[in-house]
């Protein structure tokens, strides 16, 4: 493989041992053919908007008209109104992520791919990263969630929860979504009055250009809508069974493989008293999870329902159970639940990734340990251009 560039190597989506420089920091066209690749194994390819930088913050200038600009006209007379635009910056903070991983020599020398599963288990892994990656875009919350060491860790507890310290690196676009249009759709299953009242909830301003608008979406969640235009006896219903993009109202419905379902939610809640009451951000609520607030990579055993707390699912409320909790009567919890399916409506240039181009794919050798070590590092961060250019659609029924 002598014969191929790096460049080449990266942009073929082929990661081999060869291709690794001696710093391992890939240069400018590397970088760039590199993150290429890890969009490209994402839906955000074609439904967001990608922006690769060096520096440690990312601004982003606006530039905008938010008012009337038009005054009446008398003839011969200077108005004497001047009317401008109004600009701002958004401003992307990157966090740094690595992959780490080892190659073993016995396995090498076991496995039936010989050498060439280490060269396989590298492009592996960057697929996987495109994954891990999406997830966070998606999923990220800076509270972090509670989670079983063991669904973290190979070989981890199976009882008790860990800070999944991945997804609160930052907030996520479902979590930055709370600060712009949100729309109760208070239980009603998928169909077109959802997407009806999630696009009566976007400013007029915004749906003019319904080519670009798309409402994201779990992969279960749009599978039961397009399930339910396949039983109409029409033209609609023969073209959703043969797998044709739903667009209601002419906006186009795109599957998040990384959405889930049941989002994962989670807050930090106060109680007032013993037996007090708290209302969640989201309900109706099931799979609660409560743990102390500052939850970190230490295993602990989450707070016992109904010893300690209880919750009401379908109000979306949580109570302190009174003298016999271990939670004090004014103590803060981490509360962590699924709530019913929700739905992003935005323009589809509104997302924004940003991947710095200082990437890392270094090497090492443990001699005594018999293993290749790998580590791939790169920074990351996402936001919305225009906040109130969102809506969020929430607890949308789950029947079919």
């Amino acid at each position: 493989m002598s014969g191929i560039s790096n460049e080449e190597l990266v942009r073929k989506a082929v990661i081999t041992t060869e291709a690794l420089a001696a710093q391992g920091k890939l240069n400018p066209a590397q970088s760039d053919k590199f993150i290429d690749y890890v969009i490209q194994e994402t839906v955000l390819k074609d439904n967001a908007r990608i922006v690769k930088f060096r520096n440690e913050d990312l601004h982003i200038d606006k530039i905008g008209v938010g008012t009337r600009v038009a005054v009446p006209k008398a003839e011969a007379a200077d108005p004497n109104l001047r009317r401008g635009v109004n600009t701002s910056q958004v401003t992307l903070t990157p966090q740094e992520i690595m992959v780490p991983f080892e190659v073993g020599d016995v396995f090498k020398d076991i496995n039936i791919e010989g050498e060439n599963v280490e060269e396989h288990i590298i492009q592996m892994m960057a697929r996987q990263l495109a994954n891990d990656l999406e997830q966070l875009y998606v999923n990220g919350d800076t509270v972090g969630e509670a989670a079983l060491q063991g669904d973290l860790i190979e070989g981890g507890s199976t009882s008790q929860y860990v800070n999944d310290s991945y997804l609160a690196m930052f907030d996520g676009w479902s979590r930055l979504a709370d600060g712009g249009n949100l729309v109760d759709l208070e239980g009603q299953n998928i169909g077109l009055s959802v997407f009806s009242k999630m696009l009566r909830g976007l400013p007029t301003k915004f749906r003019r250009d319904k080519k670009n608008l798309r409402f994201y979406t779990s992969p279960d969640l749009a599978q039961i809508y397009v399930e339910k235009l396949a039983t109409r006896a029409t033209l609609v219903g023969d073209q959703a069974v043969g797998g044709a993009m739903a667009t209601p109202f002419g906006v186009n419905l795109v599957e998040v493989p990384l959405m889930p379902f049941l989002p994962r939610i989670v807050e930090d809640i106060t109680f007032t008293g013993s037996g007090s009451t708290v209302a969640l951000r989201y309900g109706p609520v099931q799979n609660m999870v409560v743990t102390v607030d500052d939850l970190a990579g230490l295993p602990q055993t989450a707070f016992i329902d109904p010893t300690d707390y209880t919750f009401a699912g379908a109000a979306g409320t949580i109570t302190h159970a009174g003298g016999g909790s271990a939670i004090g009567a004014n103590d803060t919890v981490k509360v962590t639940y699924d709530a019913n399916p929700q739905i992003l409506l935005t323009h589809m240039m509104n997302f924004i990734v940003g991947i710095g181009r200082d990437i890392r794919i270094e090497k090492d050798r443990d001699i005594y340990k018999g293993v290749n070590q790998y580590a791939i590092t790169a920074k990351v961060a996402v936001e919305f251009e225009e906040d109130t250019a969102i809506v969020k659609g929430y607890n949308i029924g789950t029947s079919v």
